[in-house]
């Protein structure tokens, strides 16, 4: 795929398996780079059942699977052709109706000219009895899940049982698209740490390092670049055009961390599926810290312009 921005070097890889912890941490996780880990999917349940053989040593999604034994009544999707404020439009749909509609763009071309993207699936929480990966030791300190699991949503039977409440019950994730699927440029939730492993499929990532993050804002800092791939505007963005990226082809049976801050944009260059979690521990919980208090700083600032204009209106009122 085209890019349009300035790619000045490549994510490293490194060997997963002979990797110790205490290196990964200093290397990686409190040094805060991204990097590929390679051999560490291999014994994964999802590898085998979610896949099938193709050319070479290629695997694609096994769609019939997903429809015969995980027939989700509602799973997420993003229309990747359409706007939506910062992010793409979201619909919901059965996942028979999500898999007809993937099958019948690979094989047509889609009749209503629209590319979903089924995103942010809570598959460990809707089925826990299926043990589809193990989560890497690099990964496995993971503060927010842990929270989450322990969270009361969790023993109380009424409420767990209640469909609505599982959708915002942890931030472990399952993601598939075809090809062409994409995700807009962003930074991670509460700027938390991200790891992503692709069971099939290619993606092309494009990392911004947190230093340079204010070059993809306006000079409000309201408004960020959403597609790196289109045409960025030099009046909107005067920062743009002096940033430099990182950018990685993931493969099949490869992880990428995805440190804090660091913003990203995705595309799927084949069918694609992956595995994602969210999650913060000591290492960069001041990063998390920071955006909730930016978050909270920014909330009160409308809540007292919001209050500022009522007080405002009912004195004219008054005065009328």
């Amino acid at each position: 795929m085209a890019c349009r921005v300035k790619v000045v070097g490549q994510v490293e890889r490194v060997d997963g398996a002979s990797l110790s912890y205490a290196e990964f941490v200093r290397r990686f996780m409190a040094s805060n780079r991204p990097v590929v880990l390679t051999g560490l999917t291999s014994s994964w349940r999802a590898c085998k059942d979610w896949t099938l053989s193709g050319p070479g040593d290629r695997r694609r999604p096994n769609l019939g699977f997903f429809t015969e034994n995980f027939p989700s009544p509602l799973v997420q999707v993003a229309d990747c052709s359409s706007r939506d404020f910062t992010d793409q439009k979201r619909l919901e749909m059965s996942m028979q109706e999500f898999i007809d509609h993937w099958v019948r763009g690979a094989h047509r071309g889609s009749s209503d000219g629209s590319l979903l993207y089924l995103k942010d699936w809570h598959f460990v929480k809707e089925y826990p009895d299926y043990i589809a990966y193990t989560t890497p030791t690099f990964f496995v300190d993971d503060w927010l899940n842990m929270y989450l699991d322990s969270h009361p949503i969790h023993r109380d039977s009424d409420i767990a049982n209640h469909k609505n409440e599982i959708n915002c019950s942890d931030y472990r994730f399952v993601y598939m698209g075809g090809k062409g699927t994409w995700t807009p440029l962003h930074a991670d939730v509460f700027r938390s740490y991200s790891w992503s492993a692709n069971v099939c499929g290619r993606k092309q990532w494009l990392f911004l390092p947190p230093s340079q993050s204010h070059c993809i804002f306006d000079r409000n800092m309201r408004s960020s670049v959403y597609n790196l791939h289109d045409d960025v505007s030099e009046k909107q963005f005067p920062e743009f055009s002096k940033t430099e990226w990182l950018e990685c082809i993931q493969e099949q049976n490869e992880i990428i961390f995805v440190p804090s801050g660091w913003y990203h944009q995705v595309h799927n260059l084949e069918d694609t599926i992956s595995i994602n979690h969210n999650w913060f521990n000591a290492y960069n919980l001041h990063w998390v810290t920071t955006k909730l208090q930016k978050n909270i700083l920014k909330t009160f600032e409308i809540y007292v312009m919001i209050l500022k204009d009522f007080v405002n209106g009912t004195w004219q009122l008054i005065q009328a």
